[in-house]
């Protein structure tokens, strides 16, 4: 049995497998790295595929916490060019290994020319040819991050939630509205760059936590996707030879 883990600034997501077949998934806040003791005690695991995006804390707490337990532990590690993705990323190992992973799982659904959209606590979009290349990306502040940037830096905008409006006529929508647009406008410019380059109509892979809303915001195609990053490492599982 093989865990696969992501890390991310917000939540652990986690999934056990076993001969290709997921047998559990699950998460927990990323400050509370502790909690995953319960959930992984009764479980026999001989090797874990890590992605971890949340620093230093957060990487030696689940090295302790799995130490021991696991026969082998691998941390992901973007690489130049594998798993049937060629990456442009200078220096290649730059690269978040959480992109990196959900890249190599967009490169394998074979959606042709594609921006990869992960809305969470950042936005990341980034440009993946139907060759399986990936020629670069954009990060911006998530939604709950602008929100937060407007409460912290103005005397008028307060912790509320809004709706969307095509012409706010209050704060909460002209604050909703705006996030909104501002997410979109990024992955927009993205996606019109890597169209201009391919010379043809990209799809877009839409993903993460924070992304509910969006999509109808968003000309077709677009196709989402759960927990790219745990599909990621379950195919870098495969190309191990980790999946008996």
């Amino acid at each position: 049995m093989i865990l696969l883990l992501d890390a991310g600034n917000t939540r652990i997501k986690w999934g056990l497998r076993q001969r290709g077949t997921w047998l559990l998934r699950g998460a927990c806040p990323t400050g509370e790295v502790s909690r995953l003791q319960a959930d992984l005690t009764e479980y026999s695991l001989r090797r874990a595929l890590l992605c971890c995006v949340a620093g230093d804390e957060t990487r030696l707490a689940l090295g302790r916490l799995l130490a021991g337990r696991v026969e082998q532990i691998s941390w992901v590690r973007a690489a130049a060019e594998a798993f049937g993705l060629r990456n442009d990323y200078q220096p290649p190992e730059s690269l978040g290994a959480d992109r990196y992973a959900a890249l190599v799982a967009a490169a394998q659904l074979g959606l042709g020319d594609c921006v990869v959209v992960t809305v969470g606590t950042a936005l990341t979009v980034d440009a993946l040819t139907a060759e399986g290349r990936f020629l670069g990306g954009a990060i911006a502040p998530g939604p709950d991050l602008m929100q937060r940037a407007l409460q912290l830096g103005t005397a008028g905008v307060r912790e509320f939630s809004g709706e969307l409006a095509s012409l706010p006529t209050h704060t909460a929508a002209a604050v909703a509205t705006g996030i909104a647009l501002a997410q979109v406008g990024v992955v927009t410019a993205m996606r019109e760059r890597l169209a201009r380059h391919a010379g043809r109509p990209v799809t877009l892979l839409l993903s993460g936590g924070a992304r509910a809303g969006l999509r109808p915001l968003f000309a077709p195609p677009v196709v989402e996707a759960d927990d790219l990053v745990l599909e990621g490492l379950a195919w870098m599982a495969k190309e191990y030879a980790w999946e008996d």
